[in-house]
């Protein structure tokens, strides 16, 4: 978990906004967290709809860009699902 905090710290640096990705990092950890997913192979691959839907509802609550910028943070985005999905 420490790492993915370091990763998460790491976006923040990178950020004019810190505490706002913060945020976002936190509720993309908890609700993956919490999703039943169907199909994990192409959920981890960030494809297909059950994908999309989960991003558009984190998308609703943040704003679209900085969601999908983190999302498609590779190593954040491996480490995230690997630490939420465990």
């Amino acid at each position: 978990m420490e790492e993915w905090y370091s990763a998460v710290r790491t976006l923040q640096d990178e950020s004019d906004d810190g505490a706002l990705v913060k945020s976002v990092c936190a509720r993309i950890f908890y609700s993956l967290n919490r999703l039943k997913i169907k199909d994990k192979k192409k959920f981890s691959q960030r494809l297909g709809p059950e994908f999309d839907g989960w991003a558009e509802s984190v998308e609703d609550v943040f704003p679209k860009e900085l969601v999908r910028e983190i999302i498609q943070d590779d190593d954040f985005w491996k480490l995230t699902f690997k630490v939420a999905r465990s």
